[in-house]
């Protein structure tokens, strides 16, 4: 389906209507979905694969920016 309109239209529309850009949101998600993962006891090398993140240092570079600590540290 095509919806006639540009992806910087999108972008901006996604922004106003969330308060954050795709790429943010995206990364929130991520990162909160693998908080279950990290209390199961799965590997973060693992987790961070099962997240999208195309490498682990990826995942926990984004995942100390947005909670302040490793992902080892998390559950500690």
């Amino acid at each position: 389906m095509e919806l006639g309109t540009s992806v910087s239209t999108l972008r901006r529309a996604f922004a106003v209507g969330t308060g954050m850009t795709f790429t943010d949101w995206r990364t929130q998600v991520r990162l909160r979905a693998s908080l279950p993962l990290l209390a199961d006891g799965l590997p973060v090398a693992a987790v961070a694969r099962r997240v999208g993140y195309g490498s682990l240092n990826g995942y926990v570079d984004a995942f100390r920016r947005h909670f302040g600590h490793t992902p080892a540290a998390h559950f500690r």
